[in-house]
């Protein structure tokens, strides 16, 4: 079996390591969040995904967006079919580095962000962890599979790509079906401040 991502990655020297899959955001690519792999847990295998829609040199994203007129729109068909491309890529990650299948964590960015969402509440409890900055939970990507996982949410109050307002009335879907999570705010646009990476480094290290 072999991937059709391309993605950056540090390997662990731990034996059934821990993994950590970063998905970046519409239209960047696999270099953003790994630039975050020197500040993560030293034992664990990370893998920076790259989409594979590609928009200009260097820009990707997981599945197109479009309007309709000012009203955005998005390929649902194309987000759940990717959603559920990664699920399936795990177990090639898991068995390639040798990694703990019970202990896998995603951050994700935007975009990256709310497929995350999907993958935790459509993969049978495989991912222990999640990290959503700067997203949004997607209802037509979730399952509502039973699971366990710790999920971090963050977003900054002027974002101007994803809304804050509009983010904070998509966490009304994991209320009303009682998954927990921690939701925290921050003084910056679409994007992760200092505050910001050391809150979710902090809640990250606790959980992992």
């Amino acid at each position: 079996m072999e991937t059709s991502f391309f993605y950056l990655h540090k390997k662990s020297s731990k034996i059934n390591a821990p993994l950590i899959l970063l998905l970046h955001g519409y239209g960047s690519n696999e270099e953003d969040l790994f630039s975050f792999s020197r500040l993560l847990p030293k034992d664990a295998t990370i893998i920076s995904l790259r989409a594979p829609l590609s928009l200009f040199p260097n820009s990707y994203a997981w599945y197109n967006i479009y309007y309709d007129g000012s009203v955005k729109n998005y390929d649902i068909e194309g987000a759940q079919q990717i959603r559920d491309k990664l699920i399936d890529e795990l177990d090639y990650f898991i068995e390639k580095y040798n990694c703990d299948s019970k202990r896998i964590s995603i951050i994700g960015f935007s975009q990256g962000a709310i497929l995350g969402h999907g993958i935790v509440q459509c993969s049978n409890s495989k991912i222990k962890n999640l990290v959503a900055l700067s997203g949004y939970v997607e209802k037509d990507l979730l399952c509502m599979k039973k699971n366990s996982c710790s999920i971090y949410i963050s977003h900054g109050i002027n974002d101007e790509v994803i809304p804050y307002n509009e983010s904070i009335e998509t966490n009304k879907i994991l209320d009303d079906n009682n998954i927990d999570y921690v939701f925290e705010s921050f003084n910056q646009g679409h994007g992760v401040n200092q505050e910001n990476l050391k809150s979710f480094l902090d809640w990250l290290y606790k959980k992992y």
